[in-house]
Formats: C-alpha cells, structure tokens, sequence
C-alpha cells in the first residue's frame, strides 16, 4: 500500500483549482485511506490497553470481526490505488493534467481491471467510516432500511405480511452486517430503477411529510401553485419575441407544478394581500431539487429550503420537474423553461418585483439549472444573476476520473444505482411533439434550430439495458445472487454528448456568456472532479467562479441538515454563496 499510496500523495496536489482550494478525486482517496489507518490504530490501541483485564475475553470475538473488517476494506482499497496510478499513467503519457483522460483511454478500458474490486466490505460492520461521526450513524441507519425496504419491494406475498418481514428483516440487518452487505450491493447491481424511486420516495410518506411543520422554522408562505399549460412570449435580449409552448416533450401537455416558500407574506402571494407584512422583494431564488433525475420532490427537500428562505429573507420557487424514466431528457429542461418565463410574465405572483434572480439547485436538480441557463442563453433570453449548484453532476456519463471510482464504495450512490439513474434520465430518442402553437420560435430561428439539435442529439438507452435488470426476484434469490462487474453496468450505458445534458461539454463561447457560478461540493462526492475540472475550465475563459469543497459529508448532505451538525454548517455556507450572488 505504501509505495502506491505516497505516489498519489504527491501527485494529488497538482491537480487542484488551485493552492486555497484543495481536492480532488486522488485527494479523496487519500483522506479515506487516512481515517482507515485512524480507525485501526485506535482499535489497535484499544486491544492493547484491554488485553491484561478480565473482561477482554468477552469483547474478544468483536474485536478479531473488526480486524477482519478493516483489513478487508485495505485489500479493496489497494485495489483502488492500482487503478489510480493507471490514470496517472494515462496523465503522464498524454502530458495533461486533467482529471479526466484524454480520448485516448476509456472507463471500459478502466473498469476491465476493476473486475477484481470487493465490494461487500464498504457495507459491512464499519460502512461509512469515512465520513464524519453524525453522518456516518445516520448512512448506517439508511443502509439498513434499505436492507429491510428490499424485503418488502422485491417480496410478492401480501401487503401486511411484507411490512413484517421487512421490519423483522431491519432488525436482522443491524445485528448481522455481513447479510446486510450482501443485500446492498446485490440490489445495487440488480434492481431496477424503480427500486431506486420506491426508496427515495419513503421521503414523500404522509409521515415523513409533518417533520419540517415539527421542527424546520416556521414560514408564512408555503403554497403549492400549478402553473397552467398555455404558451407563453417573453421577448429575448434583442428584443424580439420568443414564444414558449407548453412542456410537451415524451408525454402529454400537463401543468407544471411549483412550490413557493418565503418566510415572510408579500403582496400579491397566495392568500396574501395589500396589508401583507413585507413589501413586495426585488429577488427571487429558483430552485430544482435532487433526487437522481428519478425521486423526489420540493417537499422532500423543505428541510433546508425553510432554512433558505428565512436567513435569506427572500422567495424561493422551487419547481416540480416530470421524473425519469417515465420523463427523461429534455422534459425536465422544458418544464424549467416554462417557469422561468412564466415568472417573468407574473413576477407578483412569488411577491417579487425579480429584479434580481438567482438559480439554485442541488444534484440532478443543479445539472437543470445550469442546462436551462446554456439553453436560455441560447434563446438570447434574459440569464438568471447568478446560479448556486451543489453537488453537481456536470457529465452524465462515466468518465473514468478518480472521484468517480468512489460510487463503487458510497453508501448512498452506489455504481449500479448511479448508472440506471443516468441512464433513465437519458432515455430514448424522441422528437418534440409538433402541435398547434407547440414551437418555439424567434424571428430569426435560432430557438427552432436548438430544439432541433436537442432532438436530434438525445441519447439512447438499449433494450437490452431496459431488460437485464429488470427481472422480478423474490429477497432469497437476491441473495443467492453474485456480485457483477462494473464493466456489466456500463456495456448497458450509452449517451449522447449533449451540452444541455451535460454542461461539462458546453462550448468556450456559451460558458463565457454564463452569469457568476457557485460551486459547493464534497471531498467524498463521485461527482467532485466534474466541479474542479469546470471550475478549472471557467477560470481559464475569464468566467467568475467559485469553488467551495466542504470535508466529512456525503453527496445529499442537504437532506440531512436536521440529523448533523457538520450538514447544518454546510446548509448555513449555501446561504451565505447565494447571498453574495445577490450583491
């Protein structure tokens, strides 16, 4: 491990934004080898300074599982620091410093010697151990309700019986985390899509619903709106008009829902009126959550949106885009669309004047933000003030880059989840419905050729990808079952190089035309380097950006303001970027 590990030690470094802005996905692997070594001195410590008492023998047996455990997760580990200096091979001889390998390697090439990874054991007794110590509980809390949830979604007896069993399960999975690491990784790699949105969606539970009433701070406004389907005209910034038809792309014209929060009554909200406590604001935050492109909604994420809007004091819309697979790309992009020029048409009604408009987004929610921004650009429409993104996925495609090697031991990202959540969010090839007043147009043409590129560029997903998972399987065979290769996911998993789907891959030009950027990501995230080379990138084009890269939490921390405190600091510094945007 040694001569390997003090490789990337010195190579990581160079690979920075910059010297006040360390890491990157070769940085991540150290700090994880790091807290391993930790862990383990302290047990070795520990077993030293017990070994002469008399109780030592019955806590004996632990402490050889957790030797075990920790050296399980070394010999996986070291598996890792193989391929980690292949890609500093690949850098050396192509002479770039890129995160990302030239053309000239693949993640195919990559993962064909990734086959010899163990995964079970980033599962097991000591799962979570590279985070900080109040995430780590809550992700082992998670993984074993995932455990126990995959008894009842793959289970086909009847209804009540299946709520037994996986409550019974759950308690079975806390004390025997071998089976429980078997379950995870095996409904990672065989599980379809849907398995990822039924377990997100326990977020959307009626139960789960009443907590921020409980305990988030309290907000005047928190009203649903339903924006209706009718095309709308907003003129572009050369003063021409821009007609925008209703979301229609891989499904029937509908309504796009929108939540509006705002700590305060304003003139012209929902239930407000003229005599309302605040005057009418000059900003407005608009904002997508994550969830894969797959799950949830702004109702799973109020936990920290009430935070938001009441340190901010401003509006905040928070949209609910169509979920892939039902609706994959673009749908969501146009539903965003939609909004933003409906809001501008009826600013009153979020009690702003939207002098000032800041897009926000965390995950799959902040890849739309800044898609719709590089479209709307396009259209010469008018560009939100600046644009928050955390945690962002900037290439929804596997690109063999170090960070992303970390779905292959993240609890909550797993790689077989990642993979079929990308690949949904791709979808088919599906050309934009034509209908009656359905296009969107500007005098010289230019929206209509962008929507035809997007049709034309959409990505396509095999049958053979739609199929090979989605086998019903009882929770016993899930069992029998044996882990696959990384390599098997990505054979299934092909997409187009589409800038509005992956904004990565967006032209010098569009990015040059970007408002300021704030970038927030995590030093465990598998989507680290994405920020760090966009960044990069951003910086070289002359565009103002910033990158914040927070320690100790995971990809969704959001989620968890309420159960950490490290989380909650983390909520307290995306309020403290998006007010700066406004200034």
């Amino acid at each position: 491990v040694a001569p390997l590990l003090d490789k990337i030690k010195r190579e990581a470094p160079k690979f920075d934004l910059d010297v006040d802005t360390p890491g990157n996905g070769y940085r991540s692997f150290v700090i994880i080898f790091e807290a391993l070594f930790k862990r383990c001195s302290s047990l070795c410590d520990l077993v030293k300074s017990q070994r002469s008492q008399v109780v030592f023998n019955l806590y004996k047996y632990s402490y050889i599982q957790d030797l075990k455990s920790w050296n399980e997760m070394i010999v996986s580990l070291n598996t890792f620091l193989e391929h980690l200096n292949t890609l500093l091979e690949w850098n050396e001889k192509d002479r770039v410093r890129c995160l990302f390998p030239s053309e000239a390697h693949s993640s195919q090439e990559l993962l064909d010697k990734a086959r010899t990874i163990e995964s079970y054991s980033f599962y097991r007794r000591h799962a979570a151990f590279q985070y900080c110590s109040s995430i780590e509980s809550v992700l082992k809390g998670l993984l074993t309700i995932m455990a126990g949830y995959s008894d009842y979604y793959f289970s086909t007896s009847p209804h009540l019986w299946r709520v037994a069993k996986s409550l019974f399960m759950s308690t079975q999975y806390t004390l025997d985390a071998e089976h429980r690491a078997r379950r995870i990784v095996h409904a990672s790699q065989y599980a379809t899509v849907d398995f990822c949105k039924s377990f997100w969606f326990l977020a959307e539970s009626d139960l789960m619903k009443k907590v921020p009433d409980r305990i988030c701070p309290a907000i005047r406004v928190n009203q649903l709106i339903l924006i209706p389907p009718e095309p709308l005209q907003i003129d572009s910034t050369k003063c021409k008009p821009v007609n925008i038809p209703a979301p229609s792309a891989h499904g029937p014209i509908a309504p796009v829902q929108v939540r509006l929060l705002s700590a305060k009554g304003r003139p012209g909200m929902p239930g407000q009126n003229d005599y309302s406590e605040a005057t009418v604001s000059d900003s407005l935050i608009i904002h997508c959550h994550g969830g894969g492109f797959v799950a949830q909604s702004s109702s799973s994420h109020e936990t920290y949106l009430r935070h938001w809007a009441v340190a901010l004091d401003v509006p905040i819309l928070s949209i609910d885009y169509s979920l892939a697979p039902e609706y994959p790309f673009p749908r969501q992009l146009q539903e965003i669309l939609f909004v933003y020029a409906w809001i501008q048409r009826n600013p009153s009604v979020a009690g702003t004047t939207a002098k000032k408009i800041i897009f926000a987004g965390d995950s799959a929610g902040a890849n739309l933000m800044l898609g719709m921004t590089l479209w709307a650009s396009d259209m010469n429409l008018r560009l939100p003030d600046g644009i928050f993104l955390a945690y962002v996925p900037l290439l929804v495609q596997f690109e063999p880059s170090p960070s992303r090697l970390l779905c292959l031991l993240d609890p909550l990202l797993p790689f077989g989840f990642m993979m079929r959540c990308l690949s949904a969010y791709a979808g088919q090839p599906d050309m934009l419905p034509s209908h009656s007043g359905g296009r969107y147009s500007e005098a010289d043409g230019r929206v209509k050729e962008i929507v035809e590129q997007i049709n034309t560029t959409t990505s396509q997903e095999s049958t053979e990808s739609k199929t090979k998972h989605n086998t019903v399987i009882d929770p016993e065979q899930l069992d029998r079952l044996k882990a696959h290769s990384p390599v098997d996911e990505l054979d299934l998993f092909r997409v187009s190089s589409n800038p509005l789907m992956s904004p990565f891959l967006a032209s010098d030009s569009a990015l040059k035309k970007m408002p300021p950027i704030s970038l927030l990501t995590i030093e465990l995230d598998p989507c680290l380097d994405d920020s760090v080379e966009f960044a990069k990138r951003c910086r070289r084009l002359g565009c103002d950006i910033r990158l914040d890269i927070l320690p100790g939490l995971p990809h969704g921390f959001l989620n968890f303001a309420l159960l950490s405190r490290e989380a909650k600091e983390g909520s307290k510094l995306c309020v403290k970027r998006i007010r700066e945007l406004f200034k």
